[in-house]
């Protein structure tokens, strides 16, 4: 318990000092007190190392990342993208002399932005799959436990029925026959529970996987982020493959009984009251593989026709407090919604899928636009008030604010890059940082609402009753308008680059095929759709949420 309250300053414990470390050094993985840190961020050569307090370093102590070479000792200071694995100095001419110049680049380079990368995103949604894996795993073996018990009820009825009509000279048998029972009913009982408590345990595990992804995202150097995900991707294999072999032994027990039909002619010839038969066939689980997933959506790229979308209603709710259209919604993928309230309350705030208010996040002023970045960061502009900021939702202490030249309106996030429109300008490509890497010069007076994919921006133009797909270097490719969608508002793209629309006094819900020549009103006013306004598309999940009437959402599934 002492060592885990108290950590000392390394530098001092080198001079058989005790003190008490007030900072831990993620590059030097050294704890330093007040003074050792002024010195420490004096010398030229550790002034960059990052500093983080001893309450964070805390939560990520017993995160298993070695940052030395397994095989040599040394400090691993390398990667090599050829064979995708951090490497030390010794290692590149033993191992690596076929690699080029440019597949060993620095280590530094390599975890750069970790913690916004493909790979920790993938072992995120990794550990959230086979979450659900086994929950889903868990309930099929509680109603597999359920069936059986109910087997077991039905069996205990016919036996008891028939038994009234049985003399004294049946009672024997009947117990031999129960004692049957109870020992096959309890050895099926036994092997789902023996699963249950398997799967439960892997669970946990899990669940403790996901508790240090999360606290190594959250206060973990790139370093050690970009070496955990790959050590913590090992152990989550493993896991997926003790939960694949669990499942694979997993066989679907039913019960029944074959009563003697002539059991009461034939009471001096009957052995035996009936037989217990257990019928063992496959329970056929099925594991969702999360990265297969994900290449399913990139190989069908634009194959689907939107004649073939189908929604359907999963749930509706009234933003509390609202009483005027909402400006913006996003469902992250954490089944987490956030709402922009510009026209009314001006609140910016959290529901569930349930439609249960969490929280209200605090703003500075009213929100208008918003766009997810990843799981934990939202960005967020603020229209009149000439600016936007960049908000993680976890810790709302945590911001940026990026001042605009004018009014700010749609936002969206693609590839470390924020499109925003700006009245006046266009539409202005910033970094992560605020700085201004491009301006699209395009009619952006009544464009309100923005979206991109990673080679294209979509935006509705309200004044003009349009709809535009272009370059990200804003080359028009296409220019969609039709009597059906008047006064277009929110905007939102599926996995096949078609594309959402709320049309806001058409009253309906409409979607555009990824090459703007056909289209499909989704939901009318027969719907009881009324003034529509935001509009966003969770391609995880498959699923629309719509903003309309006065502070309403809904939550369709598509099909």
């Amino acid at each position: 318990m002492a060592s885990r309250l108290n950590i000392s300053c390394g530098s001092c414990g080198y001079e058989d000092i005790s003190k008490s470390a007030k900072k831990w050094c993620t590059i030097c993985e050294e704890g330093f007190c007040g003074e050792c840190e002024k010195y420490h961020k004096s010398m030229k050569v550790t002034r960059d190392h990052k500093m983080i307090s001893i309450e964070d370093y805390r939560q990520i102590k017993n995160i298993s990342v070695n940052l030395n070479c397994e095989i040599h000792g040394k400090k691993l200071d390398l990667y090599c993208k050829k064979h995708d694995t951090a490497v030390c100095v010794v290692c590149i001419p033993l191992d690596h002399k076929s690699c080029s110049a440019s597949d060993v680049i620095s280590i530094d380079e390599a975890s750069k932005n970790a913690k916004q990368s493909t790979s920790l995103l993938d072992l995120e949604g990794t550990i959230s799959t086979t979450i659900d894996n086994v929950n889903h795993c868990i309930k099929d073996r509680e109603i597999a436990l359920t069936n059986v018990d109910q087997d077991e009820k039905t069996i205990r009825k016919t036996i008891t029925d028939t038994r009234k009509n049985l003399n004294e000279y049946l009672d024997k048998i009947e117990r031999k026959l129960l004692l049957d029972l109870k020992s096959k009913h309890g050895n099926c009982k036994s092997e789902i529970l023996k699963i249950l408590d398997k799967l439960r345990q892997i669970e946990k595990e899990v669940e403790k996987l996901r508790e240090e992804t999360l606290q190594m995202k959250r206060f973990a150097s790139d370093l050690q982020v970009f070496l955990g995900t790959r050590h913590l991707n090992k152990i989550m294999s493993k896991k997926i493959g003790s939960l694949k072999e669990e499942i694979r032994r997993c066989t679907k027990n039913r019960m029944e009984i074959d009563v003697n039909h002539v059991i009461s002619s034939l009471e001096n010839e009957i052995k035996l009251f009936g037989e217990i038969k257990v019928i063992e066939t496959m329970a056929n689980l099925q594991l969702k593989d999360a990265k297969f997933d994900q290449a399913q959506i990139q190989i069908h790229g634009f194959s689907q026709s939107i004649q073939n979308v189908n929604l359907k209603l999963k749930q509706k709710f009234d933003i509390k407090g609202s009483e005027s259209p909402i400006s913006g919604c996003i469902m992250i993928p954490d089944d987490r919604i956030i709402i922009a309230d510009c026209y009314g309350s001006g609140k910016l705030m959290e529901y569930n899928t349930n439609g249960q208010h969490i929280r209200d996040i605090p703003v500075s002023d009213k929100a208008h636009s918003l766009t997810l970045m990843d799981t934990d960061r939202i960005a967020v502009t603020y229209g009149t008030f000439k600016y936007l900021e960049i908000i993680n939702t976890k810790n709302t202490s945590e911001r940026k604010k990026v001042n605009c030249s004018s009014l700010c309106w749609g936002i969206s996030y693609q590839d470390q890059k924020l499109y925003v429109v700006v009245f006046d300008q266009g539409i202005v490509v910033m970094d992560l940082n605020g700085k201004t890497l491009n301006t699209i010069d395009i009619n952006v007076d009544r464009v309100f609402h923005i979206t991109t994919t990673s080679d294209r921006i979509y935006y509705t133009d309200e004044d003009r009753n349009t709809v535009h797909c272009c370059s990200m270097t804003g080359q028009k490719i296409w220019e969609f308008k039709d009597k059906s969608i008047s006064f277009p508002r929110g905007i939102s793209v599926d996995s096949n680059q078609n594309v959402y629309i709320a049309g806001r006094t058409s009253n309906n819900l409409t979607v555009i095929q990824h090459d703007g020549r056909d289209s499909k009103v989704l939901l009318t006013d027969r719907d009881e759709l009324k003034f529509p306004n935001a509009v966003n598309y969770n391609k995880q999940k498959k699923i629309i949420c719509l903003a309309f009437k006065a502070g309403s959402v809904a939550l369709y599934q598509v099909s």
